[in-house]
């Protein structure tokens, strides 16, 4: 197994932790949150596409410690971004979305908030990657 140090760019084929760093100066300009901007050919609001790329960062970085046997933390108000954001499409789309999340995984109400990110998200928390 890798050592805990390995970065998430370290895991990901193709993506050097710069590019995940110039991803996160980007996003620090406040003026980046507002307007419409474009991705994947889908005009949206800028708030939405910051949201989207930060669910993107903080799930398949999930994915991916769980998958290696690393340790995975976020920084709170972070999570609280992203599980706002996985609750409103869990909401909105309860058998889940296709190519974003599967249908929600239940997760008790008390379990950690990354917890209950993760089983909206479509993942069951529990999850070792040794299965």
């Amino acid at each position: 197994m890798e050592p805990a140090t390995r970065t998430l760019a370290g895991l990901v084929g193709g993506v050097r932790d710069d590019q995940l760093a110039a991803l996160a100066d980007a996003w620090r300009a406040e003026d980046a949150w507002t307007g419409m901007t474009k991705a994947g050919g889908v005009d949206l609001p800028s708030e939405l596409a910051g949201l989207v790329a930060l669910d993107e960062v903080v799930v398949h970085g999930w994915d991916l410690a769980v998958a290696s046997g690393q340790p995975y933390s976020v920084e709170p108000d972070l999570l609280d971004a992203v599980y706002g954001f996985v609750r409103t499409s869990a909401e909105q789309n309860p058998e889940g979305t296709p190519g974003l999340f599967g249908p929600p995984v239940p997760v008790p109400d008390d379990a950690p908030l990354l917890d209950r990110a993760i089983g909206l998200a479509g993942r069951d928390p529990g999850w070792r990657g040794d299965a």
